[in-house]
């Protein structure tokens, strides 16, 4: 209703069960919604966007997905090839991610990390990058993102080719004034995880000072608390 007039944009649109393909579909073809508890319709003229990284013709051949519903959306399609058919955004993506979880603090990548990252081909696309990097940066608080920062079958990929053993991820010497990063568990911790070990070291470096940290991570002081997970 809200986007009546506008755009909608539904991720992952080959996901979503039968019921609510049906109830779409409906929507769809005749234009209108009923509220919750409601009887009476209301008319809305919305533009869909529907995106997904299944074959949705498959998805409807095998039966999870209705031919119907997948006929309404198909009227443009747009495909944008996985990041392995296009290596070269692949940096530009990385920089754009280190500067996002760095914020104030900046971040950057070594030749060496940059193409460790060109020689992956990152099954799991643009979140699968920005979940590495992520992990990069809270491996390794001095901002620069090294080779051995990254998830170990992309180091070792990146090794292989290089002849060389892979090396284990960075640590920190002990005149660092920074707090050595607490263990992860596993290659591909959560992002929510990783944001939530950041805002501790920003705090940390913050000498504890809340609004100081928030205004480093350019948040307010109730965002950072739900990432210390303190509400």
């Amino acid at each position: 209703e809200e986007a009546s007039g506008g755009t909608l944009f539904l991720d992952e649109i080959g996901d979503i069960g039968g019921r609510i393909q049906g109830q779409l579909l409906r929507v769809l073809q005749e234009g209108e919604i009923r509220r919750v508890g409601e009887s009476a319709p209301i008319r809305v003229d919305t533009r869909v966007v529907a995106a997904t990284n299944k074959d949705l013709a498959e998805a409807v051949k095998g039966g999870k997905f209705r031919e119907d519903l997948f006929y309404r959306l198909n009227v443009v399609t747009i495909r944008i090839p996985p990041l392995r058919e296009r290596r070269e955004d692949i940096p530009l993506l990385a920089e754009h991610f280190a500067a996002r979880h760095a914020g104030e603090r900046g971040a950057s990548l070594t030749t060496e990390a940059r193409e460790a990252m060109l020689l992956w081909d990152w099954p799991g696309n643009v979140r699968e990058l920005d979940n590495s990097v992520a992990r990069a940066l809270a491996l390794n608080p001095g901002g620069t993102i090294l080779p051995e920062d990254l998830p170990e079958a992309v180091r070792e990929r990146w090794q292989h080719r290089r002849g060389s053993p892979a090396k284990a991820p960075s640590t920190i010497s002990p005149a660092a004034t920074s707090p050595a990063p607490e263990p992860l568990v596993g290659d591909h911790p959560t992002l929510d995880e990783l944001s939530r070990r950041y805002a501790e070291r920003v705090l940390r470096d913050s000498g504890g000072n809340k609004t100081r940290a928030a205004e480093a991570l350019g948040i307010d002081r109730k965002t950072l608390s739900r990432l210390l997970r303190e509400e």
